[in-house]
């Protein structure tokens, strides 16, 4: 990404990608007016899908994005889904029937459907449970468990709270179990949150469960300084405040 000085990842940290070099789902997002109004894991869903020489193209284009916009936000976001649309056609296109560009290239395929459906859910269109199930029902391979998280993530903030703690508990089991993972993950952190939320928008006979899980959860973070993830503490902590308050909770720290 030409002219690009620096970055921010996931903890929102502007710096080098010496730390996010240990964690595989780091990359870099570069630091200007057009993308600092973004979240992490929404610009990180757009970018992966285009080569630094695209990105360049798209940067001198009148229709592509200029680094210094500071439009309207949800402008950016229908330019940003536009052209992960654009690029979706293109792509297919280049494919000679009988063979799709699923069969073709998956992960290509999978990673535009992913942004596509961040950008749907960013913009709350009502296409984007749809598009986040299809993710789930056309994965290659079980053990990818990303789609399934999402879309944990999505039945939450449609009000399908049952059935996104079944989601949620799910994915939160395989993180669990894998050596690279664990229960200090940002991600099997993120899960346990979804679960949290599902248990506390079932109602009363669920919210006891819900606080329980909420404390755990504070531990958990608390408990990050000494692991391999504590360079994601303080951002942990943060989304758990953020979670309290949206369950207006109290809750009792024994630390």
């Amino acid at each position: 990404m030409a002219a690009v000085s620096s970055f921010r990842y996931s903890t929102g940290e502007i710096t080098t990608a010496e730390k996010a070099k240990s964690f595989s789902w780091e990359a870099p997002i570069p630091v200007n007016r057009f993308w600092d109004s973004f979240s992490y894991p929404t610009a990180r869903n757009f970018l992966a899908n285009f080569s630094d020489h695209e990105l360049e193209q798209l940067a001198v284009d009148p229709m592509g994005i200029n680094p210094d916009d500071t439009t309207d936000q949800q402008k950016k976001l229908q330019l940003l889904l536009q052209l992960l649309r654009n690029k979706l056609a293109k792509e297919e296109a280049a494919i000679s029937p009988p063979q799709s560009f699923y069969e073709v290239d998956y992960k290509r395929w999978n990673g535009i459907w992913q942004g596509i459906y961040t950008l749907e859910n960013e913009l709350d269109l009502p296409q984007a449970e749809e598009t986040v199930r299809m993710l789930v029902e056309k994965r290659l391979d079980d053990s990818n468990v990303i789609p399934i998280h999402l879309l944990a993530e999505h039945l939450v903030k449609i009000w399908k709270y049952k059935e996104a703690e079944e989601t949620a508990r799910s994915v939160y089991e395989w993180m669990v179990s894998r050596p690279h993972l664990g229960k200090h993950s940002p991600q099997a952190l993120n899960a346990r949150r979804i679960i949290a939320k599902a248990l506390w928008g079932q109602g009363p006979s669920r919210r006891s469960e819900a606080e329980a899980l909420v404390a755990e959860i504070h531990e958990l973070v608390y408990g990050m300084g000494g692991s391999k993830f504590a360079i994601y503490q303080e951002e942990e902590a943060r989304l758990n405040e953020e979670m309290v308050a949206g369950l207006n909770l109290v809750i009792k720290k024994s630390y």
